[in-house]
């Protein structure tokens, strides 16, 4: 059976080429003389075709070695995504359990801060975003405790004035004994030696009983009519 190359196309699959190379094997010779010898013309295509299957893996492996260049880029953009993304999951989760100065400072009250704090830092809006109210809360309370420090600085400048003038009226107070103790003694010395010079007369006796009751009823008796 004899197969003539020119019906053959570089379409076919190698596995006809192959069985037509089997068949010319067992195949007669062919009877007319001059004519083209069948197995070579599918030898010489057979290697055409093989040329061109290893261009053609050639190209693939290239266009797959890109690929999988641009694969493992990708995948290690991925890695260092998911890295990324677990480092602040970690940071979020640290944040979140950290324990705030803030939670721990005594503030005023809501109602003491809508009732006390400017209008710009009780705003509705303000009073409607939690976090917000909390850092407008925090200022309020700053700028308090600011103005209660400068007032005890105050009362403290005050408190060392009057600390100050006592104790020098103190001082004055304590240089005024020394001359008070002496004229003390002075005018205890005077009064006895007047008492020594005049001595003080005799106290009288007292009234007889009789004759205070004789006056008392000349005092009660009626006149005559």
């Amino acid at each position: 059976m004899a197969i003539s190359p020119n019906a053959l196309t570089p379409q076919e699959p190698v596995e006809h080429i192959l069985d037509a190379l089997r068949n010319l094997a067992y195949a007669d010779p062919p009877q007319e003389p001059g004519s083209p010898h069948p197995p070579g013309a599918l030898f010489a295509r057979l290697k055409a075709i093989n040329r061109n299957s290893n261009a053609a893996a050639t190209t693939r492996r290239e266009v797959t070695a890109e690929a999988r260049t641009a694969i493992n880029a990708t995948n290690l953009g991925l890695q260092n995504l998911m890295y990324e993304k677990r480092h602040l999951e970690r940071e979020i989760e640290k944040c979140r359990q950290f324990a705030f100065v803030y939670q721990d400072v005594p503030l005023h009250s809501l109602e003491e801060f809508e009732a006390q704090a400017p209008e710009s830092l009780r705003t509705p809006e303000v009073l409607s975003d939690e976090h917000q109210l909390m850092l407008n809360r925090l200022e309020f309370e700053l700028a308090e405790r600011h103005r209660l420090d400068e007032r005890r600085k105050a009362l403290i400048v005050e408190r060392d004035t009057v600390l100050g003038d006592t104790k020098k009226f103190q001082s004055e107070v304590d240089k005024l004994a020394d001359p008070f103790e002496r004229l003390s003694e002075l005018a205890m010395e005077i009064q006895r030696t007047i008492h020594t010079l005049a001595p003080s007369p005799p106290p009288s006796p007292p009234p007889a009983i009789e004759e205070a009751d004789t006056s008392l009823d000349t005092v009660m008796e009626p006149a005559p009519e």
